[in-house]
């Protein structure tokens, strides 16, 4: 029986200790990267400024959602007034209608 072909798995073991070391290296970066996203800054406790940019957006849309709000309750007081004002418009014909067939 010939040598069994140990430097291959020796390589084989190398390369995988390689790529699991680069992931683990990555791992920990996207770690770090997201504990700075989510974490107060160094003990100021201030939130991050990513934090910061979705607070103002949020703001930005609730002033947008505020005005939209307003809009479609004005729309809709105006929308009420002309159906009593069509209303009118209907009982008054009716009346008319009735005094014509009177006649």
């Amino acid at each position: 029986m010939g040598p069994l072909p140990i430097a291959h798995w020796n390589d084989a073991l190398d390369r995988m200790e390689s790529s699991l070391l680069s992931a683990a290296r990555a791992l920990d970066r996207h770690e770090e990267r997201w504990e700075r996203a989510v974490a107060p800054s160094a003990g100021e406790g201030e939130p991050p400024l990513a934090l910061n940019r979705i607070d103002g957006r949020l703001e930005d849309w609730q002033s947008r959602l505020r005005a939209a709000d307003e809009l479609t309750t004005s729309v809709e007081r105006e929308l009420a007034e002309r159906t009593v004002a069509v209303e009118r418009w209907r009982t008054l014909f009716a009346k008319w209608e009735g005094l014509l067939k009177r006649e």
